[in-house]
This record gives structure tokens, sequence and C-alpha cells, in this order.
């Protein structure tokens, strides 16, 4: 969340930058109004408080006089929790401020390319295939099955289908294992886990949630390996953190009116290696072109085509303050896929996980997060198939998946 200070220090400011992002700033104006109050109420309440301690010692004011005061400050606090709480509701619903260096858009057609790859293999099918026929002939990807076991928008992976996904896993690990401490957590969290990262409370139609428990299953590795970090105060110098996390993904993927549902482009269920950092507001810019790179190696390495897009302020989602999307190129659906968002969102979780560290003056400040997914399986499994496949209907193994694989070709 936001530093609620802002509202009061320079509300014009939240309003203008929140504009930029599609919001109702009229919840600011609420905001400011419910803080106030909360402001005036406190004035009340040790003004209360201190006269209690003044009557506690005068014998000229009477028992019942001490008993109503006593009853004024009691039903003093409650109100002033209660306007705390609605306070945190509404703070909980305010997006992250953008970055002053993303672009300003209102939707995905202002989104920026930054960078398009020019070194990629080149697909050698005359007319290139989407990736669920050429897999459903080599007997590796069984969508309607997977429909028959869980419903529609599940895969179900075969054979080298299931070892080719298993290899992007691997090699996607080992890629970042001596730079990145590995976690390995829970794939259910509580519903503060998914409040840390900004999932909730606004987004919880988003999410798939365990009925009987405090469950919810994790939209990303983002969530549970955040919510190790809560409360943590990190001493001077330590940071950054790095770590990353391998788990499968759910998600309510909803896609647009109904497109984009065929094959491996919006699934519920996926493997996916995410990696976080933890950083200090002055080297958040170093740290975010670094983990670019990072999350741009193994698509780099399988020479797949791919584009970096700076998203507009109107697209990049609420938690985030500057994202970058990877996309790859699908042949087979002649179509970008995006593969992983790497961004930064200042200090918006960290303030609703507590995460924290100690400045060169001795300070305790805000840390900043920033995230990005190492490895999103699904499309890049789709992309491979659909970039490497061959005129005879096979598919070529790229060469860095082929000592995982033990194969050339499927």
């Amino acid at each position: 969340m936001i530093d609620s200070r802002l509202i009061l220090s320079d509300k014009e400011f939240v309003k203008r930058e929140l504009a930029k992002k599609n919001f109702d700033t009229e919840i600011i104006d609420a905001l400011e109004t419910v803080m106030l109050n909360i402001r005036s109420e406190k004035t009340n309440l040790n003004e209360m408080c201190r006269i209690r301690g003044v009557s506690s010692r005068d014998p000229a004011v009477s028992a019942d006089e001490k008993r109503k005061l006593r009853e004024r400050i009691s039903n003093a606090e409650k109100d002033l929790k209660n306007l705390e709480k609605y306070a945190q509701t509404l703070l909980y619903d305010v997006p992250n401020i953008p970055d002053g260096e993303a672009p300003v858009g209102a939707d995905e057609r202002d989104n920026v390319v930054v960078f398009e790859s020019t070194d990629h293999y080149e697909c050698l099918a005359e007319a290139p295939a989407p990736h669920w026929d050429v897999a459903g002939r080599l007997g590796i990807l069984d969508m309607e099955c997977a429909s028959r076991i869980s419903g529609p928008r599940f895969g179900l992976f075969r054979g080298k289908g299931a070892k080719l996904l298993r290899s992007l896993v691997n090699y996607g690990m080992a890629l970042h294992e001596e730079k990145y401490l590995e976690i390995l957590p829970p794939h259910l969290v509580s519903t503060g886990s998914l409040t840390f990262t900004g999932h909730l409370p606004k987004f919880s139609n988003e999410q798939y949630k365990c009925e009987s428990d405090d469950l919810w299953l994790i939209p990303t590795a983002e969530v549970p390996l955040t919510a190790a970090l809560a409360g943590e105060v990190f001493p001077a110098g330590t940071l950054p953190g790095y770590y990353m996390g391998y788990t499968l993904a759910f998600r309510r993927e909803a896609g647009a009116s109904g497109r984009d549902t065929r094959g491996l482009q919006r699934i519920h269920e996926f493997h996916k290696v995410e990696l976080l950092k933890i950083a200090e507001p002055s080297t958040v810019w170093a740290e975010l072109a670094d983990l670019l790179e990072d999350c741009l190696r193994i698509i780099k390495d399988l020479r797949l085509q791919y584009r970096v897009v700076d998203l507009c302020t109107g697209d990049m989602g609420d938690k985030y303050a500057r994202c970058f999307d990877i996309e790859v190129f699908s042949p087979g659906l002649k179509k970008w896929l995006e593969v992983s968002s790497v961004g930064h969102f200042s200090d918006y979780q960290a303030r609703r996980a507590g995460i924290k560290y100690i400045d060169a003056k001795g300070k305790k400040r805000f840390a900043y997060t920033i995230n990005g997914s190492g490895i999103a399986t699904a499309r890049v499994w789709a992309a491979i198939v659909e970039t490497y496949q061959q005129p005879d209907g096979s598919v070529k193994i790229p060469d860095v998946l082929a000592p995982y694989m033990g194969c050339d070709v499927i």
C-alpha cells in the first residue's frame, strides 16, 4: 500500500498520479476525510486521557464522574479503532503510484516496445501449425484428457512433452542457483500472505480459495517468497537479497471475452520459476535492469524470438510502480505471448508485509521489492513446439535443453 501520509501532505499529487492508472480518485478524497477524522479523534482521546490522569489524583472529582470519563474514553477508543479499520480497507483498494519514468497511457495499446530480438531460431516449417496441433500429432499434449480430469483450460503433458516441461524448470533453476537463494515454499497460503503482495483483498475473484480453510492456492511463488520475509528487518549493508522459488501457479485466467483460450495460452495451472529481490530504494533501477537480464537469459538461450515491452500506466496493474513484459513470438499463432512480467513495486508490498532495512544512519526504512518470472513454462513450452517444429512434423530440441532431455528431437 502507499504511504498514507502522502494523502494528507500532497493529495493532488496522489490523485494526479493514480489517475494515470485509470483509478477512481474519489476514494482519495474519502480517505482524506477519514484520516482527518482519525487525527481529530486521536487529539480528543489524548485530551480525555490527560484529564483522566489529572482527575484520578483530584479528590474533588467524584467516582461517578471518573466512571463516566472512563466510559467516554472506552467509546472513543472503539470509534477510533473502527475509523482506522475503515481507512485500512480504503487504503488496500488504492493502487501503487507509478514510477515517473513509466510511459503514460490508457491501456495495452499505449505500451512501448523497447527491444526486439534479431538473433533467434527461424521456424523451418513452411506453414507453422499451432502448438496444440503439433503436440497432438506427436502425442505429447492432451488437452481433452486434461479437460475430462479437471475441466477446461488445463493441460496434460505426456512422455517427452512432460520431460520437456521438466527440462525447462531444471534448466531455469540451474541458471540462477549460484546467485539466488532457492526456497521451496508451500503452495497454499493464508489471506494475510496474499494481502502482502496486493493480490487481496481487491482481486479475490482471480484466486482459488479452499472454502473450508483460510487458505488460497498461490497465483505465483512471489506470494510465499514475499510472505517468508514478512516482518524482516535487514541489517545495514545486507541488501540486496536474492530469492527464487519453483512452484505451481494457479489462476482463474479469464481471457479476453473468451479469446486466447485454446491450447496453453491461458490455463489455470502451470509450472513457474520466480525470482524475487529485496533492495534499498537507491539501487532499485540497477537491480531491476539486472533482474530483467536474468529473466531474459533462458529466452535467449532457447533462441526464441522475443521482445521487451514497457507497460504504460494504464496497463501495468495495481501493485506495480514500473513493469516490463517479456514476450515471445508464437509462429503457429502468429502472435506475441507474454511469458514474464518484470517490475518493481517500490515500498507498496513492503509496507503491507513489514519488510524493512536499517539505513546508513541507523534508521528503519521500508525496503523495495522487485520481482520477475525466471521461467513460466506453459507459454514457453508452446513457443518451443511451434518455433522448432520441422517440415516432417517433428520438433527439434533447443541445444541447451538436449542434455536435460537426453534426445535432440521429438
